[in-house]
């Protein structure tokens, strides 16, 4: 779903300075948003055309994690969350599920796992066979989100067939101490550089509406911009029951296009995916992404919810005139054009588990 962000912008587009970004995210109605709207539109055509990329996530282990994100229901420290919890999931059901997600339109498949870092040598092996079989028995691009690994186990991955990696800033760096305090803003950015340095292709984002200010967003923007990372999803924070989070209000639909529309024009070359709260946070709006400036989204469930059914998701696609981006891994894309009306992968991200005692790192 990434390509490299440093690649070579049509004439004419250039991306804007921060100050220009500091006072364009204030434009959050009237003529002042729809003139935003469209020239984020505009850049985002003339950039990157008229593909949109769906990416596909399993979320391969989930709960019983050390860290204390406010903003996620699998930190073993919120004793009222109610994610699922269970072990690392076998190779098998995870490449079972990547051709399910690919028949529904997913060009990127991610395995995705809670703890502070995937270390243990069983869990690092399991996902190295899934890695393997995905190059060999499936067309998706294969991504991880495993949390602050090294370089060490990074390459590994990378040897085995792990194409993207991604890995969210979150929030501004003078936000982090209020998102987080278990792991610091640095902590993030080592592992970022070095999964860039073994040329992985970097996702790297975060979750825009958890007590930060529209100037924060920008810095926030700025410093995925410097980053250099090939693709920023974005998400919108969708509260969850029993985190510290869970009574902040949801950002307005308006202010999440204007912050889209601003990083576009922060970052053109860049991909812009949303992510997780779409459907909260946007409702029948949704399908304004694309003006907004995005070229990505999501298929199917997010990691501890339900999410839209493939076939609606393909469909307001479809409706804005824009096509869906095949994988670049030269091998048959199992999606046929019609995508399912149920997600029936990543089913247990839906269905609330009880909590396990121990805390597994």
């Amino acid at each position: 779903m990434c390509e490299t962000a440093s690649r070579t912008l049509p004439p004419g587009i250039e991306p804007i300075s921060g100050d220009e970004a500091r006072r364009l995210i204030h434009h959050t109605s009237g003529p002042e948003l729809e003139a935003l709207l469209d020239r984020a539109e505009a850049v985002r055509r003339a950039v990157h055309g008229d593909e949109v990329a769906l990416c596909g996530i399993t979320n391969a282990k989930s709960g019983r994690c050390p860290e204390d994100c406010g903003f996620c229901s699998q930190s073993a420290r919120f004793e009222g969350a109610d994610a699922p919890v269970y072990p690392m999931i076998g190779a098998g059901e995870i490449v079972e599920q990547a051709r399910k997600a690919e028949r529904a339109g997913a060009r990127e498949f991610s395995i995705v796992a809670s703890g502070t870092r995937l270390s243990r040598e069983q869990e690092l092996a399991t996902v190295e066979d899934a890695l393997r079989r995905l190059r060999a028995e499936t067309a998706v691009e294969p991504c991880a989100s495993l949390g602050l690994m090294r370089e060490p186990e990074l390459r590994r991955l990378k040897d085995a067939g792990l194409m993207h990696y991604h890995h969210n800033l979150e929030t501004a760096r003078s936000h982090f101490e209020n998102v987080c305090t278990t792991h610091t803003f640095d902590e993030q950015l080592e592992t970022i550089r070095a999964a860039k340095g073994l040329g992985l292709k970097l996702c790297s984002g975060g979750i825009l509406g958890m007590g930060e200010t529209p100037e924060q967003r920008v810095e926030f923007a700025e410093e995925v911009r410097d980053l250099g990372v090939d693709c920023v999803p974005v998400n919108f924070l969708n509260p969850r029951a029993g985190t510290p989070m869970e009574h902040l209000k949801a950002i307005t639909a308006e202010e999440c296009l204007a912050a889209l529309a601003v990083f576009r024009l922060m970052m053109p070359g860049a991909h812009i995916f949303v992510m997780g709260g779409r459907e909260v946070n946007l409702g029948d709006r949704q399908h304004l992404i694309f003006r907004a400036g995005a070229n990505g989204t999501m298929v199917g469930n997010y990691l501890t919810s339900a999410g839209r059914a493939p076939d609606l998701t393909v469909g307001m696609v479809e409706r804005q005139g824009l096509t869906l981006r095949p994988p670049d891994t030269g091998k048959a894309w199992a999606f046929d054009g019609h995508a399912p009306s149920d997600a029936d992968w990543n089913r247990r991200a839906a269905e609330p588990r009880p909590r396990a005692l121990p805390v597994v790192r």
